[in-house]
């Protein structure tokens, strides 16, 4: 078949060219309308309970997700100048059209009750214009301190740290133009560092969104970059060949082309996962590159006829090629079979693509060498250096008088790794991939430690009967509930209708600070009366709903630290135990949402995926050996070198502290896709030598060695430099993804280059050779 296959190639290569050509063009137009996701990556199904929670929760109530918070700590705040600047930055964010409203000092109000029978409150700000003197910046102090509503909401519960809330719109928050505003917004920022002197730092969900998206864009441009230096360089110094690296080097450009073309046609916008989708896809293109020159080089240099030598390489490794993309693609359709839309798009790209680029190494190359002159000697000395024949040398007598150190040194390499297996921990919060250094985080860090937290988490009361909430027991309720919660650590301030209604009763009292409490039944009936309407665009945090239309349910809003996994776990546990203890579940229906909870529950939907992908990896790459193999010994001798490499990798997570989170864990399914490829490539030339040695299985064995070796380590080191350049990452997930891929596959290499041979070789003594040669299917002929 292969044969027929390459003859068609030479016969129509003008027609290859020209599809080729067209295909490039025709991607290359849809993918110009691939841009990057300015949302946090959808992990859960719409169906998850976690997930539907959320979405009803949005129908009775809004979240602070489109707020942007600055920050300013100084013991000069409340000075002329310094408050002056702050309004001044604050009118002037207010008149940005993404801006919806700014919440802060130089707008909040107090209120106040009027002087005439059955008058009702009215709201003054709290500063009134321009501060002239050190005076009335005492005396806006004075007045500020006398308002614990604002207390840990518009500043931290010393006074000490102030607060600006920006709220933006939708379109700013989920688009590209949130980059402008953040633009504009950071001019205003150092031009209010540059007058007071005093450093503002910034935070909230929509920034935490910007540079997520930022650094997406910026790494995918970087990678691609070193990834194609590095594949014209590997190639250079492997191959010693110009036109062999600019050969490469077309593939991959076709390939990536098609990529951003596919994820066009599919409408998938690029993600955190996605993004590695250019530079892994090279590294997979390139090792098909070297395997098919590798060997077209070989068989020129035995006849020197350039169209026989093609065709004879078509012939020989398209089977094995075809299934060695096709064993990796299988790989990564298996988070297909997820129900997080992001592994889905990233599973759904990467294995069209995978075998999109085996169709342009099977035919691109051969149709490009067919049109150049034929390959000088320097073209393939390559392939007789000293220092690799020296080093296959060293394979071969490992691999043939010393099994019995190789057993050894696999068994002990893993118990090493099981133990390290068993340290393992898991992880994962907002900024887990991120390093400490960053501004994000040093930032996200004086927030928790000024506020509490700035990752939204809200608890939701359903009292089941509508103006359920207004009751007494409820209200009362909710003030233990909120007393409790804002003695907790890694918690800030939490605000309520509870909140609204006390600072409703401390105006009803002429605003004495000692007034500040949750009002009686009669209390509340006079105040709710006598209550004005507020700015919903600036006193949001009052308007944005603390109860639902039919004043049945109930919501108490509070912010969380960006905790790891389990230290979130644990808190949410406290929060619910706490509610639980208050509000009995006979009478109540207690509820937990907002973007922490969102994403504790996508970490671990995400991690249990990506496990449940691995073993599907396994299980479908386990049962493509046995159609191709007839025994079941056969199959351990094909899974166990691929597994072994697994099993080091995930010790030596455990054993150097490396957790076990979302951008971790897709280094298994990934590595154990690639590295069958050489084990595939391997048993193909097995059996060839099989029968050209006689059906000696040792002979076979060492000449499948000789005559794989060099390919094989080629690609590995091509692999391995490719992974390697994940370490330019910003993101400490994507650096640990390069480090740790890179090390399992070196180990894969040595493991289908020594335990895999020896393994074979000890199969003479339980099976006999012609047994051997008829359970592998013929994936490549020979002559």
């Amino acid at each position: 078949m292969w044969e027929r296959v390459g003859k068609l190639l030479i016969k129509y290569r003008k027609g290859v060219l020209a599809f080729w050509v067209l295909y490039i063009a025709f991607m290359a137009f849809f993918g110009r309308s691939v841009d990057i996701s300015y949302e946090f990556a959808k992990m859960l199904p719409s169906t998850d309970s976690v997930y539907t929670t959320y979405i009803d929760f949005h129908e009775d109530f809004t979240e602070s997700g489109n707020t942007i918070v600055l920050a300013a700590k100084d013991d000069a705040f409340f000075t002329p100048s310094v408050l002056n600047a702050w309004t001044q930055m604050a009118e002037k964010l207010e008149k940005e059209e993404e801006v919806v409203g700014v919440f802060s000092l130089h707008n909040a109000v107090d209120l106040y009750l009027g002087s005439e029978e059955g008058a009702k409150m009215e709201t003054s700000t709290i500063m009134d214009g321009r501060v002239d003197s050190p005076q009335e910046a005492f005396a806006i102090r004075n007045h500020y301190n006398a308002l614990p509503i604002y207390h840990g909401l518009l500043s931290s519960r010393d006074n000490k740290t102030h607060l600006m809330a920006i709220t933006i719109t939708d379109k700013a928050n989920y688009s590209a133009i949130i980059f402008d505003l953040f633009d504009r917004l950071h001019a205003e920022t150092k031009r209010f560092e540059r007058r007071t002197g005093i450093e503002i730092q910034i935070s909230g969900l929509p920034y935490l969104r910007l540079n997520n998206a930022r650094s997406i864009k910026g790494e995918i441009n970087l990678f691609l970059i070193l990834t194609g230096l590095m594949t014209v360089f590997i190639m250079l110094i492997l191959l010693r060949s110009l036109r062999a690296a600019l050969i490469a080097l077309v593939v991959v450009t076709v390939g990536v082309i098609g990529l951003y073309g596919i994820m066009g046609l599919l409408d998938y916008k690029i993600t955190l996962f996605s993004a590695l989708l250019p530079p892994l896809l090279i590294v997979i293109v390139v090792p098909n590159c070297i395997f098919f020159i590798n060997k077209y080089h070989q068989e020129f240099s035995k006849d020197k006829n350039v169209q026989a030598a093609l065709l004879h390489t078509i012939k020989k490794i398209g089977g094995v090629a075809f299934l060695t993309n096709a064993t990796t693609a299988m790989g990564f359709a298996t988070f297909i079979l997820t129900s997080s839309d992001a592994l889905v798009h990233f599973g759904v790209a990467a294995s069209i693509n995978i075998f999109m680029v085996f169709l342009m190494s099977m035919s691109i190359i051969p149709v490009i060498y067919s049109y150049l002159s034929a390959p000088k000697e320097r073209h393939y000395k390559h392939l007789s250096q000293k220092w690799l024949v020296k080093w296959i040398e060293w394979l071969i007598r490992t691999a043939e008088g010393n099994r019995k150190k190789v057993y050894l040194g696999a068994f002990i390499l893993a118990i090493l790794g099981l133990i390290g297996m068993s340290k393992m921990q898991t992880t994962g919060n907002l900024t887990t991939d991120i390093h400490e250094s960053d501004p994000l985080v040093t930032q996200m860090r004086f927030f928790e430690r000024e506020m509490g937290g700035v990752i939204p988490l809200e608890i939701l009361i359903d009292t089941r009967e509508e103006n359920g909430a207004e009751k007494s027991k409820v209200l009362k309720r909710v003030d233990r509930l909120q007393s409790a919660l804002d003695t907790m650590k890694h918690v800030s301030r939490s605000l309520s209708l509870v909140d609204v209604l006390k600072f409703g009763r401390q105006a009803y009292y002429g605003g004495d600070p000692l007034f500040y409490a949750l009002p009686n039944s009669q209390e509340r009936t006079m105040i709710a009366t006598s209550m004005p309407r507020f700015d919903a665009k600036n006193m949001s945090f009052l308007t944005n709903g603390f109860i639902d239309d039919v004043h049945q349910k109930l919501r108490v809003s509070v912010q969380v630290e960006d905790l790891t996994r389990p230290e979130m776990m644990a808190l949410v546990l406290r929060i619910q135990t706490l509610s639980n203890a208050i509000f009995s579940q006979s009478d109540y229906d207690l509820s937990y949402t907002g973007a922490s909870i969102i994403f504790l529950r996508s970490t671990k939907f995400l991690l249990n995926n990506l496990v449940v992908s691995l073993l599907l990896a396994i299980i479908v790459i386990s049962l493509l050996m046995a159609a191709l193999f007839k025994t079941f010994r056969m199959v351990l001798v094909a899974i166990i070198p691929n597994l072994l490499p697994l099993v080091m990798t995930a010790g030596i997570m455990g054993w150097f502290g490396i957790p076990v989170k979302p951008s971790t864990v897709l280094i298994f399914s990934i590595a154990f896709g690639i590295s069958v490829d050489d084990t595939l490539h391997f048993l193909a030339r097995y059996r060839q030598e099989l029968i050209s040695n006689g059906h000696n299985i040792a002979k076979a064995s060492i000449s499948a060695i000789r005559e794989t070796g060099p390919s094989m380590f080629y690609t590995s080191i091509v692999l391995f430099a490719g992974f390697f350049i994940f370490l330019a990452s910003s993101f400490g997930g994507t650096q640990a993804l390069g480090l740790l891929v890179s090390i399992t596959l070196v180990f894969a290499m040595f493991s289908n280059l020594i335990l895999l041979p020896s393994l074979l070789v000890s199969m003479d003594k339980v099976m006999s050779a012609s047994d051997m040669e008829d359970i592998l299917i013929d994936l490549a002929e020979d002559e």
